[in-house]
Protein backbone atom coordinates (compact mmCIF):
# COMPACT_ATOMS: atom_id res chain seq x y z
CA UNK A 1 0.00 0.00 0.00
CA UNK A 2 1.27 3.91 -0.47
CA UNK A 3 2.79 5.64 2.24
CA UNK A 4 1.17 8.32 4.14
CA UNK A 5 3.83 10.66 3.33
CA UNK A 6 3.57 9.75 -0.42
CA UNK A 7 0.69 12.98 -1.04
CA UNK A 8 2.91 15.74 0.70
CA UNK A 9 5.73 14.88 -1.91
CA UNK A 10 3.36 15.05 -4.64
CA UNK A 11 2.15 18.33 -3.51
CA UNK A 12 5.67 19.33 -3.05
CA UNK A 13 6.38 18.80 -6.30
CA UNK A 14 3.56 20.91 -7.45
CA UNK A 15 4.53 23.91 -5.37
CA UNK A 16 8.27 23.83 -6.84
CA UNK A 17 6.56 23.69 -10.54
CA UNK A 18 4.33 26.62 -9.88
CA UNK A 19 6.61 28.40 -8.14
CA UNK A 20 9.04 28.32 -11.19
CA UNK A 21 6.09 28.92 -13.63
CA UNK A 22 5.31 32.19 -11.61
CA UNK A 23 9.50 33.42 -11.48
CA UNK A 24 9.47 32.69 -15.22
CA UNK A 25 6.35 34.84 -15.94
CA UNK A 26 7.86 37.51 -13.69
CA UNK A 27 11.44 37.03 -15.62
CA UNK A 28 9.24 37.63 -19.16
CA UNK A 29 7.03 41.05 -17.12
CA UNK A 30 10.53 42.57 -16.31
CA UNK A 31 11.70 42.29 -19.85
CA UNK A 32 8.87 43.11 -21.76
CA UNK A 33 10.78 46.02 -23.33
CA UNK A 34 14.24 44.39 -23.93
CA UNK A 35 15.23 44.72 -26.54
CA UNK A 36 16.35 41.16 -28.50
CA UNK A 37 14.14 39.32 -25.38
CA UNK A 38 12.26 36.33 -26.83
CA UNK A 39 9.32 35.19 -23.90
CA UNK A 40 10.08 31.78 -21.86
CA UNK A 41 8.11 29.21 -21.36
CA UNK A 42 7.54 26.78 -18.79
CA UNK A 43 7.00 23.04 -19.74
CA UNK A 44 5.27 20.85 -17.49
CA UNK A 45 4.85 17.22 -17.91
CA UNK A 46 3.87 14.69 -15.41
CA UNK A 47 6.33 13.23 -13.12
CA UNK A 48 7.64 9.37 -13.06
CA UNK A 49 4.30 7.33 -11.99
CA UNK A 50 5.12 4.94 -9.68
CA UNK A 51 4.00 0.94 -9.07
CA UNK A 52 3.44 -0.63 -6.90
CA UNK A 53 5.76 -4.17 -6.34
CA UNK A 54 3.68 -7.49 -6.34
CA UNK A 55 4.57 -10.49 -7.64
CA UNK A 56 0.50 -11.04 -8.62
CA UNK A 57 -0.74 -7.85 -9.72
CA UNK A 58 -4.18 -9.03 -10.04
CA UNK A 59 -6.73 -6.58 -7.85
CA UNK A 60 -4.15 -4.05 -7.22
CA UNK A 61 -4.25 -0.63 -8.87
CA UNK A 62 -2.41 0.47 -11.81
CA UNK A 63 0.48 3.37 -11.56
CA UNK A 64 -0.17 6.19 -8.93
CA UNK A 65 0.61 9.49 -10.45
CA UNK A 66 3.53 11.59 -8.94
CA UNK A 67 2.51 14.63 -9.38
CA UNK A 68 4.58 17.51 -11.99
CA UNK A 69 8.06 18.27 -13.01
CA UNK A 70 9.28 20.97 -15.16
CA UNK A 71 10.87 19.42 -18.09
CA UNK A 72 12.47 22.31 -19.57
CA UNK A 73 12.45 26.10 -19.71
CA UNK A 74 12.25 27.36 -23.11
CA UNK A 75 12.67 30.62 -25.24
CA UNK A 76 9.85 30.73 -28.00
CA UNK A 77 11.56 31.33 -31.49
CA UNK A 78 10.83 30.58 -34.36
CA UNK A 79 14.36 29.85 -36.56
CA UNK A 80 12.80 30.04 -40.04
CA UNK A 81 11.81 33.40 -39.16
CA UNK A 82 14.91 34.79 -38.22
CA UNK A 83 16.46 33.35 -41.12
CA UNK A 84 14.24 35.45 -43.33
CA UNK A 85 14.38 38.63 -41.51
CA UNK A 86 18.06 38.69 -41.37
CA UNK A 87 18.63 37.98 -45.01
CA UNK A 88 16.31 41.45 -45.29
CA UNK A 89 18.05 43.03 -42.92
CA UNK A 90 20.92 42.75 -44.89
CA UNK A 91 19.38 44.16 -47.84
CA UNK A 92 17.30 47.33 -45.81
CA UNK A 93 21.21 48.27 -44.38
CA UNK A 94 22.50 48.03 -48.47
CA UNK A 95 19.32 50.43 -49.53
CA UNK A 96 19.66 52.52 -46.73
CA UNK A 97 23.26 53.47 -47.09
CA UNK A 98 22.87 54.00 -50.62
CA UNK A 99 20.34 56.44 -50.06
CA UNK A 100 22.63 58.41 -47.44
CA UNK A 101 25.51 58.12 -49.44
CA UNK A 102 23.08 59.39 -52.71
CA UNK A 103 21.21 61.79 -50.75
CA UNK A 104 24.48 63.97 -50.54
CA UNK A 105 25.43 63.53 -53.50
CA UNK A 106 22.48 65.26 -54.68
CA UNK A 107 23.19 68.43 -52.35
CA UNK A 108 26.26 68.59 -54.48
CA UNK A 109 24.75 69.55 -57.98
CA UNK A 110 21.57 71.73 -56.74
CA UNK A 111 19.68 71.21 -59.68
CA UNK A 112 17.25 72.93 -60.71
CA UNK A 113 18.26 76.12 -58.53
CA UNK A 114 20.13 79.62 -59.31
CA UNK A 115 23.78 78.42 -58.19
CA UNK A 116 24.21 74.65 -59.98
CA UNK A 117 26.80 74.11 -62.73
CA UNK A 118 24.00 74.25 -65.48
CA UNK A 119 23.58 77.83 -64.44
CA UNK A 120 27.35 78.76 -64.26
CA UNK A 121 27.37 76.95 -67.69
CA UNK A 122 24.64 78.93 -69.43
CA UNK A 123 26.33 82.36 -67.94
CA UNK A 124 29.26 81.54 -69.73
CA UNK A 125 27.79 80.91 -72.88
CA UNK A 126 26.24 84.12 -71.98
CA UNK A 127 29.22 85.96 -71.43
CA UNK A 128 30.79 84.79 -74.85
CA UNK A 129 27.51 86.11 -76.94
CA UNK A 130 28.21 89.69 -74.39
CA UNK A 131 31.70 89.72 -75.90
CA UNK A 132 30.63 88.71 -79.43
CA UNK A 133 28.04 92.17 -79.75
CA UNK A 134 30.67 94.33 -78.53
CA UNK A 135 34.21 92.47 -78.79
CA UNK A 136 35.55 96.18 -78.19
CA UNK A 137 33.99 96.59 -74.74
CA UNK A 138 36.86 96.21 -71.88
CA UNK A 139 33.69 95.27 -69.89
CA UNK A 140 33.03 92.68 -71.78
CA UNK A 141 36.48 91.03 -71.83
CA UNK A 142 36.83 91.12 -67.61
CA UNK A 143 33.05 89.80 -67.32
CA UNK A 144 34.52 87.21 -69.68
CA UNK A 145 37.20 86.19 -67.50
CA UNK A 146 35.20 86.27 -64.25
CA UNK A 147 32.33 83.89 -65.58
CA UNK A 148 34.62 81.31 -67.10
CA UNK A 149 36.99 81.74 -63.38
CA UNK A 150 33.45 80.78 -61.91
CA UNK A 151 32.81 77.57 -64.17
CA UNK A 152 36.22 76.31 -63.53
CA UNK A 153 35.58 76.91 -59.28
CA UNK A 154 32.51 75.72 -59.77
CA UNK A 155 33.60 72.16 -61.90
CA UNK A 156 36.49 72.23 -59.14
CA UNK A 157 34.36 72.22 -55.80
CA UNK A 158 32.04 70.05 -57.45
CA UNK A 159 34.92 67.53 -58.01
CA UNK A 160 36.50 68.29 -54.60
CA UNK A 161 32.72 67.58 -52.97
CA UNK A 162 32.74 64.00 -54.84
CA UNK A 163 36.03 63.50 -53.53
CA UNK A 164 35.20 64.29 -50.16
CA UNK A 165 31.95 61.99 -50.02
CA UNK A 166 34.71 59.13 -51.73
CA UNK A 167 36.70 59.87 -48.20
CA UNK A 168 33.48 59.27 -46.09
CA UNK A 169 32.69 56.50 -47.49
CA UNK A 170 36.31 54.99 -47.37
CA UNK A 171 36.40 55.89 -43.80
CA UNK A 172 32.73 54.23 -42.44
CA UNK A 173 34.12 51.27 -44.45
CA UNK A 174 37.45 50.75 -41.95
CA UNK A 175 34.80 51.58 -39.19
CA UNK A 176 32.18 49.08 -40.02
CA UNK A 177 35.17 46.51 -40.49
CA UNK A 178 35.88 47.25 -36.55
CA UNK A 179 32.38 46.97 -35.61
CA UNK A 180 32.20 43.55 -37.55
CA UNK A 181 35.17 42.38 -35.71
CA UNK A 182 33.87 44.09 -32.38
CA UNK A 183 30.71 41.99 -32.68
CA UNK A 184 32.46 38.65 -33.94
CA UNK A 185 34.47 38.52 -30.86
CA UNK A 186 31.01 38.97 -28.62
CA UNK A 187 29.81 36.73 -30.26
CA UNK A 188 32.16 34.21 -29.78
CA UNK A 189 32.36 35.13 -26.01
CA UNK A 190 28.94 34.03 -26.31
CA UNK A 191 29.49 30.86 -28.19
CA UNK A 192 31.66 29.42 -24.80
CA UNK A 193 29.72 30.70 -22.08
CA UNK A 194 26.46 28.84 -24.01
CA UNK A 195 28.18 26.37 -24.86
CA UNK A 196 29.69 25.87 -20.99
CA UNK A 197 25.95 26.25 -19.99
CA UNK A 198 24.99 23.56 -22.46
CA UNK A 199 27.14 20.91 -21.31
CA UNK A 200 25.27 21.03 -17.92
CA UNK A 201 22.00 20.11 -19.20
CA UNK A 202 20.85 23.78 -18.98
CA UNK A 203 19.43 25.77 -21.17
CA UNK A 204 21.01 29.15 -21.74
CA UNK A 205 18.17 31.15 -22.93
CA UNK A 206 19.14 35.03 -22.07
CA UNK A 207 22.49 34.14 -23.65
CA UNK A 208 21.03 32.73 -26.57
CA UNK A 209 18.49 35.73 -27.28
CA UNK A 210 21.86 38.27 -27.08
CA UNK A 211 23.98 36.45 -29.10
CA UNK A 212 20.64 36.50 -32.06
CA UNK A 213 20.50 40.03 -31.50
CA UNK A 214 24.41 40.28 -32.22
CA UNK A 215 23.76 38.11 -35.05
CA UNK A 216 21.18 40.18 -36.54
CA UNK A 217 22.74 43.41 -36.17
CA UNK A 218 26.36 41.71 -37.92
CA UNK A 219 23.63 41.13 -40.82
CA UNK A 220 22.92 44.81 -41.20
CA UNK A 221 26.31 45.28 -42.37
CA UNK A 222 27.68 42.03 -43.44
CA UNK A 223 25.65 38.91 -44.89
CA UNK A 224 26.40 35.63 -42.83
CA UNK A 225 25.38 32.60 -43.20
CA UNK A 226 24.63 30.59 -38.92
CA UNK A 227 25.17 27.09 -39.12
CA UNK A 228 23.96 25.99 -35.39
CA UNK A 229 25.55 23.28 -33.65
CA UNK A 230 24.64 20.31 -31.22
CA UNK A 231 26.80 22.13 -28.35
CA UNK A 232 24.59 25.13 -28.53
CA UNK A 233 27.15 27.24 -30.62
CA UNK A 234 27.18 28.44 -34.19
CA UNK A 235 29.46 28.62 -36.82
CA UNK A 236 28.88 32.02 -38.47
CA UNK A 237 30.25 31.77 -42.10
CA UNK A 238 31.33 34.76 -44.80
CA UNK A 239 31.12 33.62 -48.56
CA UNK A 240 32.33 30.32 -47.38
CA UNK A 241 34.70 31.34 -44.74
CA UNK A 242 34.20 31.62 -41.23
CA UNK A 243 34.13 34.42 -39.58
CA UNK A 244 33.55 32.80 -35.76
CA UNK A 245 33.83 29.35 -35.05
CA UNK A 246 33.09 28.05 -31.65
CA UNK A 247 35.04 30.40 -29.24
CA UNK A 248 37.18 31.52 -31.86
CA UNK A 249 36.74 35.01 -34.32
CA UNK A 250 38.35 35.79 -37.58
CA UNK A 251 39.66 39.20 -38.02
CA UNK A 252 38.86 41.58 -40.87
CA UNK A 253 41.24 43.73 -41.94
CA UNK A 254 41.85 46.35 -45.06
CA UNK A 255 44.60 46.66 -47.54
CA UNK A 256 45.25 49.45 -50.15
CA UNK A 257 43.95 49.09 -53.37
CA UNK A 258 45.47 51.72 -56.28
CA UNK A 259 44.26 54.56 -55.22
CA UNK A 260 44.77 54.36 -51.95
CA UNK A 261 41.07 53.11 -50.69
CA UNK A 262 40.77 50.45 -47.95
CA UNK A 263 39.64 47.24 -48.98
CA UNK A 264 38.07 44.88 -46.94
CA UNK A 265 40.37 41.55 -46.66
CA UNK A 266 40.97 38.40 -43.78
CA UNK A 267 43.60 38.95 -41.71
CA UNK A 268 44.97 35.30 -42.75
CA UNK A 269 44.88 36.53 -46.44
CA UNK A 270 41.89 36.78 -49.53
CA UNK A 271 39.21 39.33 -50.11
CA UNK A 272 36.30 39.27 -47.95
CA UNK A 273 32.74 38.27 -49.90
CA UNK A 274 30.91 41.41 -49.03
CA UNK A 275 27.44 40.93 -51.07
CA UNK A 276 24.61 42.70 -49.40
CA UNK A 277 24.59 44.96 -46.55
CA UNK A 278 26.14 48.81 -45.32
CA UNK A 279 30.00 47.50 -46.11
CA UNK A 280 29.29 46.41 -49.53
CA UNK A 281 27.08 49.08 -50.13
CA UNK A 282 29.50 51.58 -48.92
CA UNK A 283 32.17 49.85 -51.44
CA UNK A 284 29.99 49.92 -54.36
CA UNK A 285 28.93 53.18 -53.65
CA UNK A 286 32.56 54.61 -53.62
CA UNK A 287 34.33 52.28 -56.18
CA UNK A 288 31.18 52.69 -58.65
CA UNK A 289 28.81 54.99 -57.94
CA UNK A 290 31.04 58.08 -57.17
CA UNK A 291 33.53 57.09 -59.26
CA UNK A 292 31.12 57.07 -62.48
CA UNK A 293 29.97 60.20 -61.25
CA UNK A 294 33.43 61.81 -61.18
CA UNK A 295 34.26 60.41 -64.55
CA UNK A 296 30.99 62.14 -66.20
CA UNK A 297 31.88 65.51 -64.82
CA UNK A 298 35.64 65.39 -65.63
CA UNK A 299 33.99 64.36 -69.26
CA UNK A 300 31.83 67.47 -69.34
CA UNK A 301 34.72 69.76 -68.21
CA UNK A 302 37.34 68.19 -70.91
CA UNK A 303 34.74 68.81 -73.65
CA UNK A 304 33.78 72.54 -72.44
CA UNK A 305 37.60 73.37 -72.69
CA UNK A 306 38.34 71.02 -75.44
CA UNK A 307 35.98 72.51 -77.86
CA UNK A 308 36.59 76.32 -76.47
CA UNK A 309 40.42 75.80 -76.81
CA UNK A 310 39.98 74.53 -80.76
CA UNK A 311 37.87 77.94 -81.58
CA UNK A 312 39.58 80.11 -79.56
CA UNK A 313 42.74 79.30 -81.02
CA UNK A 314 41.80 79.94 -84.68
CA UNK A 315 40.55 83.57 -83.69
CA UNK A 316 42.77 86.48 -82.85
CA UNK A 317 43.26 88.50 -79.56
CA UNK A 318 43.03 92.55 -79.74
CA UNK A 319 46.51 92.58 -79.74
CA UNK A 320 46.27 91.21 -83.48
CA UNK A 321 48.34 87.65 -81.80
CA UNK A 322 46.91 84.92 -82.58
CA UNK A 323 44.53 83.08 -79.40
CA UNK A 324 46.39 81.06 -76.93
CA UNK A 325 44.90 78.33 -75.68
CA UNK A 326 41.63 79.43 -73.41
CA UNK A 327 41.24 76.45 -70.84
CA UNK A 328 44.08 74.74 -69.26
CA UNK A 329 43.67 71.39 -67.45
CA UNK A 330 45.36 67.91 -65.88
CA UNK A 331 44.33 64.59 -67.97
CA UNK A 332 42.60 62.42 -66.20
CA UNK A 333 41.51 65.05 -63.43
CA UNK A 334 39.88 67.72 -65.84
CA UNK A 335 37.27 69.16 -63.56
CA UNK A 336 39.54 69.25 -60.75
CA UNK A 337 42.28 71.37 -62.09
CA UNK A 338 40.47 72.53 -65.23
CA UNK A 339 41.84 76.69 -64.96
CA UNK A 340 41.49 79.78 -67.29
CA UNK A 341 44.48 80.33 -69.06
CA UNK A 342 46.90 81.96 -66.15
CA UNK A 343 47.89 84.68 -69.62
CA UNK A 344 44.49 85.68 -70.52
CA UNK A 345 43.12 85.82 -66.85
CA UNK A 346 45.87 88.06 -66.15
CA UNK A 347 45.25 90.26 -69.55
CA UNK A 348 41.89 89.92 -71.21
CA UNK A 349 42.87 91.77 -74.09
CA UNK A 350 44.03 87.83 -75.11
CA UNK A 351 40.83 87.12 -75.54
CA UNK A 352 40.55 85.97 -79.23
CA UNK A 353 37.02 87.15 -80.26
CA UNK A 354 37.79 88.15 -83.91
CA UNK A 355 38.61 85.88 -86.65
CA UNK A 356 41.19 87.93 -88.58
CA UNK A 357 43.28 90.92 -86.87
CA UNK A 358 43.34 94.23 -87.91
CA UNK A 359 39.50 93.68 -87.32
CA UNK A 360 38.69 95.64 -83.80
CA UNK A 361 34.50 95.16 -84.26
CA UNK A 362 35.00 91.52 -85.50
CA UNK A 363 33.24 88.87 -82.78
CA UNK A 364 32.85 86.24 -85.22
CA UNK A 365 35.22 83.81 -82.89
CA UNK A 366 33.59 84.59 -80.02
CA UNK A 367 30.15 84.44 -81.09
CA UNK A 368 31.14 80.79 -82.34
CA UNK A 369 32.23 80.03 -78.91
CA UNK A 370 28.79 81.42 -77.61
CA UNK A 371 27.44 78.97 -80.13
CA UNK A 372 29.26 76.09 -78.62
CA UNK A 373 26.22 76.15 -76.35
CA UNK A 374 23.81 74.35 -78.55
CA UNK A 375 26.92 72.31 -80.31
CA UNK A 376 26.86 68.01 -80.60
CA UNK A 377 29.68 67.49 -78.40
CA UNK A 378 28.97 64.55 -76.61
CA UNK A 379 28.06 61.03 -76.45
CA UNK A 380 29.48 60.56 -80.22
CA UNK A 381 27.65 64.38 -81.24
CA UNK A 382 24.14 63.39 -79.84
CA UNK A 383 24.23 66.19 -76.78
CA UNK A 384 25.17 69.21 -75.91
CA UNK A 385 26.56 70.22 -72.78
CA UNK A 386 23.55 71.20 -71.26
CA UNK A 387 22.04 68.11 -72.18
CA UNK A 388 25.22 65.67 -70.97
CA UNK A 389 24.99 67.61 -67.92
CA UNK A 390 21.03 67.19 -67.42
CA UNK A 391 21.51 63.93 -68.31
CA UNK A 392 23.90 63.30 -65.70
CA UNK A 393 21.95 64.98 -62.85
CA UNK A 394 19.19 62.73 -64.30
CA UNK A 395 21.49 59.80 -63.59
CA UNK A 396 21.69 60.89 -59.88
CA UNK A 397 18.55 62.02 -59.45
CA UNK A 398 17.43 58.63 -60.49
CA UNK A 399 19.93 56.71 -58.62
CA UNK A 400 18.82 58.36 -55.55
CA UNK A 401 15.17 57.61 -55.94
CA UNK A 402 15.79 54.21 -56.37
CA UNK A 403 17.73 53.80 -53.32
CA UNK A 404 15.39 55.65 -51.38
CA UNK A 405 12.30 53.63 -53.01
CA UNK A 406 13.83 50.91 -52.39
CA UNK A 407 15.12 51.44 -48.90
CA UNK A 408 11.84 52.61 -48.00
CA UNK A 409 10.19 49.23 -49.51
CA UNK A 410 12.55 47.06 -47.39
CA UNK A 411 11.72 48.96 -44.24
CA UNK A 412 8.12 47.73 -44.69
CA UNK A 413 9.29 43.73 -45.23
CA UNK A 414 11.76 43.86 -42.06
CA UNK A 415 8.98 45.56 -40.25
CA UNK A 416 6.74 43.07 -41.17
CA UNK A 417 8.49 40.60 -40.53
CA UNK A 418 9.63 41.52 -36.93
CA UNK A 419 5.86 41.96 -36.34
CA UNK A 420 5.62 38.54 -37.30
CA UNK A 421 8.68 37.62 -35.09
CA UNK A 422 7.45 39.62 -31.82
CA UNK A 423 3.49 38.17 -32.18
CA UNK A 424 5.39 34.91 -31.51
CA UNK A 425 8.92 35.79 -29.44
CA UNK A 426 7.31 39.15 -27.87
CA UNK A 427 6.08 39.60 -24.43
CA UNK A 428 2.74 40.59 -23.84
CA UNK A 429 1.63 41.90 -20.32
CA UNK A 430 -1.84 40.83 -20.39
CA UNK A 431 -0.52 37.07 -21.04
CA UNK A 432 1.91 37.32 -18.53
CA UNK A 433 -0.32 38.88 -15.81
CA UNK A 434 -2.95 35.95 -17.23
CA UNK A 435 -0.37 33.26 -16.88
CA UNK A 436 0.51 34.59 -13.33
CA UNK A 437 -2.61 34.32 -11.64
CA UNK A 438 -3.24 30.82 -13.37
CA UNK A 439 -0.07 29.72 -11.40
CA UNK A 440 -0.42 31.86 -8.39
CA UNK A 441 -3.94 29.53 -7.89
CA UNK A 442 -1.73 26.67 -8.76
CA UNK A 443 0.79 27.49 -6.12
CA UNK A 444 -2.20 27.89 -3.50
CA UNK A 445 -4.20 24.83 -4.83
CA UNK A 446 -0.49 23.01 -4.33
CA UNK A 447 0.00 25.04 -0.86
CA UNK A 448 -4.08 23.74 0.26
CA UNK A 449 -2.50 19.78 -0.90
CA UNK A 450 0.70 19.81 1.30
CA UNK A 451 -2.05 21.62 4.22
CA UNK A 452 -4.45 18.95 3.84
CA UNK A 453 -1.82 16.01 4.20
CA UNK A 454 0.12 17.65 7.12
CA UNK A 455 -3.56 17.62 8.60
CA UNK A 456 -3.97 13.93 8.03
CA UNK A 457 -0.54 13.38 9.00
CA UNK A 458 -1.14 15.30 12.21
CA UNK A 459 -4.02 13.13 13.24
CA UNK A 460 -2.34 9.60 12.08
CA UNK A 461 1.03 10.47 14.46
CA UNK A 462 -1.03 12.30 17.43
CA UNK A 463 -4.40 11.37 17.30
CA UNK A 464 -4.85 7.65 16.77
CA UNK A 465 -4.92 5.52 19.44
CA UNK A 466 -6.10 8.15 22.03
CA UNK A 467 -9.65 6.40 22.69
CA UNK A 468 -9.84 4.06 25.13
CA UNK A 469 -6.98 5.26 27.50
Amino acid sequence: MGSAWFGLNTGLRALVASQLALDTAAHNTANANTEGYSRQRVRLVASEPFSYPAFNRTGLPGQVGTGVTVATIERVRDAFLDLQIRSQIALQGQWETRRDELAKVESVFPEPGGSGLGDVLGRFWNAWQDLAADPTSTAARAALVEQAGTLTRRFARDASQLTTLTDGADYQVGQQVAQINDLASRIASLNSQIQRVSVSGDRPNDLADQRDLLLDQLNRILPVTVDPKADGTVTVLVGGTDLVEHDKARAITTTLDANGRQVPTWSSGGSVALGTGQLGALVSVRDTTLASYRTALDQLAKGVADAVNALHQTGVDATGAPGLQFFTYTPGAEASTIAVNAAIAADPRLLAAAAAPNQPGDGSIAGAIADLRAGKLFAAGTQTASDFYAGFVGLIGSDTRQASEMATNQALVVDHLRTRRESISGVSLDEEATDMIRFQHAYQAAARVINAVDEMLDTLINRTGLVGR
